[in-house]
């Protein structure tokens, strides 16, 4: 008997379902061959997807066809040996050894296929495959066969390959034909959006990380993978980049102003009044004052900026270790997972969806935004500009973004309303190593130092978040003081009908909700009786469970106790409406009545000043009138004294119109109107209103106009505002020079559009009331000097023109508080 060479083979259905597990959807097939192109060192590849044509530009060994995908390069192209050798020998890969040897592409490229199994990629998208390849300009090769055969020929090597040679158009290259698409649907419609999306989240958009151009087109249509990401990106509120170059991390980060405008009615009015008008300024100080490390932005875009850089080896906490042989010694060092950078951007995608004009100008229609936010947003790890998956892919949260927000902080960044990337290399990273089925990395030391780094980076833009945005809303509460008197009714009607509309919705439910609780009490009732009384039921098993079932039974009982009572409140609210209509004109009556006071009673202050000038100026009238009279019996009197009295009349008459002028508009005929005023004006009127009275004090009163601004208000209300603010600090400038005659009084007024700041040299709020001083009847004046309404009526009229006062929290060489601030946003004319 002749011996017989005995050998495996394998059966060519085998290699189809082998194509079919590893290769699970058309996305994932396209990119194993964009990879391809890639290893092959292209500087392009392209690829054309019609499904239902037939491609005519070759000749063709399956010309009848319907439908075609081509994938063209210009890489290297592949030998006649080469196809031979290493594409038509299933698994093999000449990349494994090459990558294993540290070798490198002639363009310095790493492989990044290494298992020998992209061409298995070409059964998922078509039956037909045909090659056209060559490595020079004088030959090529041309391969064709059919994905149908393997399923019907019982041995892998009697699967039929079409091949011949051609002459080449281009030095070197590759072009595969892929012809009879298997699923034409996947192209079309919604499904032709899902794949958009999916390949946008698979190469990435951003051109800084991805190594060669990358062309699709799908039935004629360009899918242009970058041009929607560099615009969108420009409508980011925040940037922060990070680089780590195996040593050190550096972390920079840039914010927009628009970061603070926030989503609610009332969050957008505190931006346009303390934000918008003077492009952040004054929260900028605030802010700077409290954190060295945040500084204003050189750049035109942005508002604030930071940048830190950590030690690898001394500023990251529990990085995992490794043993490394250093001149034959055994030595532990960090596991370093290699140099990588990347970029996050922050959004506001809520208000986004809102201004259609920035989104339509991107994307054409809002759908094609809610596609792109919906496969864009998160964040991706690209190897070579090729997404590692499942990292950040379909909504995946690896940095546990969401985790944060709902744990730590409502300031975080949330995975909703960020893009970005980290950057890796497949030399540079890699003992950063991908799992068989390409589903995340290996767990190894550097691969827990990559996402200890990664999360650190999260940490720090995290903490940056909570330092801006915490310190916005002290500076919103230190400045934004809520009227202390009664408040304007407004607000407080909305929110009780509101209330009262939602009762009347839970009114139906809850009574129906009363019945299904009454019945299964009732229900639940019956059945625990009957057990009770049912010798049938005098297992110890059974007696547990109605012990069980009677605990339960009292719980529900006590559920309906409180049901009942909480029912008899809501049926109470139902009554809200009435009340409502009673109480509103009522209150908006005892409103009215505030304004009027508030106005009356700073008339009456302004009137109470004007009539001590006028005593004054009275009691000097009537000293001169005296003296020219003794002078004129005496028949001393000189046409020179004629002339002085004449001229003092006149100063006089003068000084009484001032008066009266600077005391009209506060009149009741003048209340209603409003006037547009240019505050320097205004400012250097009343300087000249309180000259001699000032001067009798030696009292300097000095304006700084920074930014000048216009507002339209009623002049007198303006005026009795300024006016109590500069009696304020008349009285105490007076008081403290009373104690040092050598004391030089000075009373500042700051123009600053939207702030008006006014302070004096005095002693200051005593710290003991600077919390309450705008409330009534609050004052540190002796009895009968004062009745501490000054500051409270200041605050009742700004509040009526929809603008705050507060103290500023600088404070003085006393370590008191001194300067008032006022902000005029809502009546500043532009």
């Amino acid at each position: 008997m002749a011996k017989k060479e005995y050998h495996f083979d394998i059966t060519p259905h085998i290699v189809k379902q082998l194509g079919e597990q590893l290769v699970p959807d058309e996305v994932t097939a396209l990119l194993e061959l964009i990879k391809n192109s890639y290893d092959a060192d292209a500087s392009y590849v392209s690829i054309e997807i019609n499904t239902s044509g037939q491609y005519l530009k070759e000749s063709l060994s399956y010309p009848n066809h319907k439908g075609f995908i081509i994938v063209e390069d210009d890489g290297f192209g592949m030998s006649e040996e080469t196809i031979l050798k290493s594409w038509l020998v299933i698994s093999y890969s000449a990349k494994r050894d090459f990558k294993a040897k540290g070798k490198h592409t002639p363009q310095g490229r790493t492989p990044l296929g290494d298992k020998g199994l992209g061409r298995l990629s070409t059964q998922r998208l078509a039956n037909i495959c045909e090659i056209y390849t060559n490595e020079n300009i004088n030959i090529g090769t041309h391969l064709a066969f059919n994905w149908k055969d393997f399923e019907t020929e019982e041995r892998l090597s009697k699967v039929n390959i079409y091949a011949n040679n051609f002459t080449p158009k281009k030095p070197h290259g590759t072009k595969l034909i892929l012809s009879n698409i298997n699923f034409p649907d996947v192209w079309q419609g919604d499904s032709l959006d899902r794949f958009k999306g999916q390949v946008s989240q698979l190469i990435s958009p951003y051109k800084e990380n991805r190594p060669f151009e990358v062309y699709l087109s799908i039935n004629g249509i360009n899918v242009d993978l970058e041009k929607s990401n560099e615009e969108i990106r420009d409508l980011a509120i925040s940037r922060f980049t990070f680089e780590f170059d195996g040593e050190f991390l550096s972390i920079k980060g840039k914010t927009k102003l628009s970061k603070f405008k926030g989503n609610t009615l009332e969050r957008k009015d505190d931006f346009n009044n303390f934000m918008i008008l003077d492009n952040g300024k004054k929260f900028s100080e605030y802010l700077l004052s409290k954190y060295d490390d945040i500084v204003l932005s050189d750049e035109e875009k942005y508002y604030l900026k930071i940048e830190h850089c950590y030690s690898f080896k001394t500023d990251i906490p529990k990085l995992d270790t490794i043993i490394e042989l250093d001149d034959n010694e055994e030595k532990i060092v960090k596991a370093n997972p290699g140099k990588f950078e990347g970029l996050i951007d922050e959004f506001n995608f809520d208000e986004l969806a809102k201004n259609e004009t920035d989104t339509n100008d991107i994307f054409g229609q809002r759908s094609n935004y809610k596609i792109f936010t919906q496969n864009q947003v998160g964040i991706k790890i690209f190897r070579n500009g090729f997404a590692v998956l499942p990292y950040g892919i379909n909504g995946q949260d690896w940095l546990r973004l969401s985790e944060s927000q709902t744990k730590t902080s409502f300031y975080d960044i949330r995975p909703s309303n960020v893009i970005g990337y980290f950057a890796i290399d497949e030399e540079k990273n890699k003992y950063l190593k991908e799992k068989t089925d390409r589903q995340g990395f290996i767990s190894n030391p550097y691969s827990n130092n990559f996402f200890l780094l990664a999360n650190f980076i999260k940490d720090q833009i995290n903490i940056y978040h909570r330092k801006i945005r915490r310190s916005y809303d002290d500076f919103l509460r230190e400045y934004k003081i809520e009227n202390n008197g009664i408040k304007t009714v407004n607000q407080s009607f909305q929110e009780l009908t509101s209330i009262s509309k939602s009762t009347d919705e839970i009114i139906i439910d809850t009574e129906d909700a009363k019945i299904v609780l009454d019945n299964t009490v009732q229900e639940h009732a019956i059945i625990v009786d009957e057990v009770e009384n049912n010798p049938i039921f005098s297992s110890d098993e059974n007696k547990e469970d109605y012990k069980r079932a009677k605990i339960l039974l009292e719980k529900l009982k006590k559920i309906q106790d409180v049901f009942n009572k909480l029912q008899n409140i809501v049926n109470k609210t139902k009554k809200l409406n009435e009340v409502i209509d009673i109480l509103e004109p009522k209150i908006k009556i005892l409103e009215e009545q505030l304004d009027n006071f508030s106005e009356l009673a700073s008339l009456g202050l302004a009137t109470e000043s004007v009539s001590h000038e006028f005593a004054s100026i009275s009691d000097k009238l009537a000293e001169k009138a005296s003296f020219y009279t003794s002078k004129l019996q005496s028949n001393k009197i000189t046409n020179s004294d004629i002339y002085v009295l004449m001229e003092y009349i006149n100063s006089t008459v003068n000084g009484l119109k001032i008066q009266l002028k600077h005391l009209d508009p506060a009149l009741k005929y003048n209340r209603e109107r409003k006037d547009t005023i240019l505050l320097s004006h205004l400012f250097n009127e009343e300087k000249e209103y309180y000259a001699n009275r000032f001067a009798k004090n030696s009292i300097e009163l000095q304006i700084d106009s920074i930014v000048d601004f216009k507002v339209k208000v009623n002049r007198g209300k303006l005026i009795q505002i300024i006016d109590n603010l500069l009696n304020n600090s008349e009285f105490w400038l007076i008081e403290k020079k009373l104690d040092n005659p050598d004391f030089n009084p000075v009373i500042n007024v700051k123009i600053e559009k939207p702030w008006i700041y006014i302070s004096d040299n005095g002693n200051g709020v005593t710290p003991a009331i600077e919390n309450q001083i705008f409330e009534p009847f609050v004052t540190t004046k002796s009895k009968g000097r004062g009745r501490g309404l000054g500051l409270f009526i200041v605050q009742q009229l700004l509040d009526s023109s929809g603008c705050t006062i507060a103290l500023e929290p600088e404070k003085n060489e006393l370590k008191r508080k001194y300067i008032f601030a006022i902000n005029l946003s809502n009546i500043i004319e532009n």
